[in-house]
């Protein structure tokens, strides 16, 4: 069986980081998210991969290759126009003559949960659906006798149910002809679910696999958090650089090969450290931590429950606490993102939740500067000692 992985969206929710990337490749548990979605269809048997590519597609073409090293074979079409998840797959309907998979390049998907749907080979659709908490935020799925009966997406009510469409579907080439029959939809886009529904209303019976196994989606950046935290808490731990006498490993932890934990530190697991970083002396770092490789963190600095992405450099007397610090950054002295409740301005929707700062790419933050919770400053931005940040800040601003 083939599949293909959808890979061609920006993910503009997730910004700043997909300023620099596209969202399949922000990282957690120091690893890309499309990572783990390749790592699970290797594992449950599927090899041969269609990769369907468009926003920044050299971040992930350049980064999986072939996909040989990750025991698979990988071909790439482009998506020209990001028109939607249907029109994505369209892209791909010459290179298909059997029954094939679809899952979406952004979800952290256990490779149960694909050995499941792809146990379906009667009928010409079956979606994998699974119970969340926040289900309105998704595509609520209703069935009866392991059938669907209806997509719902985003519903309001109290009502609804927490079953939702996970975004991976096994389709015979049928699909196809609704595929390329499809208007485009008032948002402007074409989507698989709209493809579905067509099927439905012409009589078309569509399974519904349900799963219990583990399943993430990043909707927002504070989910960024909860992925890294999960996909930590999976990893093998396995120390392969070096740990000085006196520095202190307490539970699951993962040190990349010639990382150096300096004397004095204390890491609690589970903690994810990549290749060639130098931690310490002094430094604590607490759970659901991962940082990429090529960081620095200097003497007395405490990290909790943060993502900080590859060549990061910090200084020391640093407090960072539920943030994501991306690729490049520096920080100087005395440096505080804390962490809290906090109303965050996303889709022109004040949103709450519970987090730290989130800083773009290639960001420089001079010594004494603090952040405060949930604020989100852009890529290549600059910050002059002593500021407090209270409001987010646009790509490339300098503030003093």
């Amino acid at each position: 069986m083939k599949a293909v992985i959808l890979a061609a969206g920006e993910g503009s929710r997730l910004k700043p980081f997909t300023v620099t990337r596209p969202k399949v490749m922000i990282p957690v548990g120091d690893k890309p998210i499309l990572e783990y979605v390749i790592d699970a269809l290797q594992a449950s048997g599927i090899i041969d991969i269609i990769m369907v590519v468009g926003y920044k597609r050299e971040k992930i073409m350049d980064y999986f290759g072939d996909g040989r090293k990750w025991g698979v074979n990988i071909v790439y079409v482009e998506q020209f126009q990001q028109l939607g998840t249907a029109h994505a797959l369209r892209q791909v309907s010459h290179m298909i003559n059997d029954r094939f998979l679809v899952i979406n390049g952004d979800t952290v998907i256990d490779a149960s949960a694909i050995r499941e749907i792809i146990k379906v080979s009667s009928g010409d659709a079956a979606i994998l659906t699974v119970t969340v908490q926040k289900a309105h935020q998704y595509g609520v799925v209703k069935t009866q006798n392991q059938l669907v009966k209806a997509i719902l997406e985003k519903p309001k009510g109290d009502d609804i149910s927490n079953v939702v469409n996970a975004g991976i579907y096994s389709f015979s080439p049928v699909i196809f002809n609704f595929l390329e029959s499809m208007e485009i939809s008032e948002r402007g886009e074409y989507e698989i679910t709209d493809a579905i529904r067509k099927m439905l209303s012409e009589g078309y019976a569509i399974r519904s696999v349900h799963t219990s196994a583990t399943w993430m989606d990043a909707l927002y950046l504070w989910n960024l958090l909860d992925m890294n935290a999960a996909t930590i808490a999976r990893q093998k731990a396995s120390i392969l650089g070096k740990v000085e006498d006196g520095a202190h490993i307490v539970g699951p932890v993962t040190v990349g090969e010639n990382s150096v934990i300096m004397s004095g530190s204390y890491i609690v697991g589970p903690v994810c450290i990549g290749d060639n970083c130098d931690i310490g002396p002094n430094v604590v770092i607490l759970p659901g931590t991962s940082i990429g490789s090529n960081c620095s963190v200097e003497p007395f600095t405490r990290i909790a429950n943060s993502i900080l992405m590859k060549n990061a450099k910090i200084a020391s007397f640093n407090n960072i606490s539920s943030s994501i610090i991306g690729e490049g950054v520096s920080t100087g002295s005395d440096f505080i993102a804390e962490a809290g409740e906090a109303r965050i301005d996303l889709d022109d929707a004040l949103m709450k939740a519970n987090m730290g700062a989130a800083v773009g790419d290639n960001t420089e933050i001079s010594s004494r500067v603090l952040i405060k919770p949930g604020k989100i400053i852009g890529v290549r931005c600059r910050i002059d000692s002593g500021v407090v940040v209270r409001d987010n800040l646009p790509d490339n601003t300098r503030i003093v």
